[in-house]
């Protein structure tokens, strides 16, 4: 673990998946506003590039891998050892577009360790460590716009997606009223590294217009926590989309899906986290 001395702010951010695309982006976005940040993920050197741009602020590094289990548990003590965590981002995950059947389960079981199980063992650390506190807490989940209806080639991945959204929601309304609040982001297309190392396709029209850089989802992000909001589809096209689910039947969305996202390339990269 590292420090990167900054500023002298008392209030701490917890951001997984902080090395690269938006959680790299959240950081930033929270440095700008005087919070101070522990970034995790698994790449140091990546983490070392994103610490030396969020100026001003009291940086900590704390690598991990949370698609391993018991991960979440030891990543929560060592982000809690110099002081309380008041914002939790959960951002770490990663989907592959591929067939169901096509790819090695140790790598499903992976993707659901990372992007739910992990997700629930840091929200459970962060609930409990706010109990009986009166100061306000944020959690930020970061689902995706597959979280409104099935998505072939990238069933297991949507699935998670839905997960977050509904255990977010939940989570919000349980705490409403209370100093700790809950907010679920669902992005659509973002321009990161994520599409390329999950392998991607040929995107549609529809795919590109709704493309948002991953500075857009930051500040989206960031304000929709602040203003204590339940769930947020970042981007007009992207909102539009979401809301015009409810008028067609699951099958035709799910159809839809496949012609927005395309054919999956031949090779499948390396897991890349976003």
């Amino acid at each position: 673990m590292n420090t990167y001395t900054g500023g002298n702010s008392r209030t701490r951010a917890l951001v997984t998946g902080a090395s690269s695309g938006i959680g790299a982006a959240i950081a930033r976005e929270l440095a700008t506003l005087g919070f101070d940040l522990v970034l995790t993920a698994r790449r140091r050197a990546a983490l070392d590039e994103v610490a030396a741009m969020c100026q001003g602020v009291n940086v900590e590094i704390v690598t991990a891998d949370l698609g391993k289990p018991d991960a979440a548990r030891m990543l929560w003590d060592k982000a809690t050892a110099n002081g309380p965590i008041d914002i939790l981002i959960n951002n770490a995950g990663f989907g592959y577009f591929r067939r169901f059947d096509e790819v090695d389960w140790a790598r499903d079981a992976e993707l659901v360790q990372l992007n739910m199980t992990s997700l629930v063992a840091l929200a459970r650390c962060f609930v409990d460590a706010h109990k009986a506190s009166t100061r306000p807490a944020y959690v930020v989940n970061i689902a995706s716009t597959g979280a409104y209806q099935s998505v072939p080639n990238m069933a297991l991945y949507a699935a998670s997606k839905a997960f977050v959204r509904n255990f977010s929601e939940a989570l919000h309304d349980e705490h409403h009223g209370t100093p700790l609040s809950v907010t679920c982001i669902c992005p659509g297309g973002t321009d990161t590294a994520f599409h390329a190392a999950s392998g991607g396709g040929s995107y549609s029209w529809i795919a590109d217009a709704s493309t948002k850089s991953a500075e857009f989802v930051a500040h989206a992000s960031i304000r929709a926590m602040l203003r204590r909001q339940r769930t947020v589809v970042p981007g007009l096209f992207n909102k539009l989309s979401c809301f015009g689910m409810r008028f067609v039947t699951r099958r035709f969305a799910s159809r839809l899906s496949t012609y927005v996202l395309g054919k999956p390339r031949l090779m499948l990269p390396n897991r890349q986290e976003a």
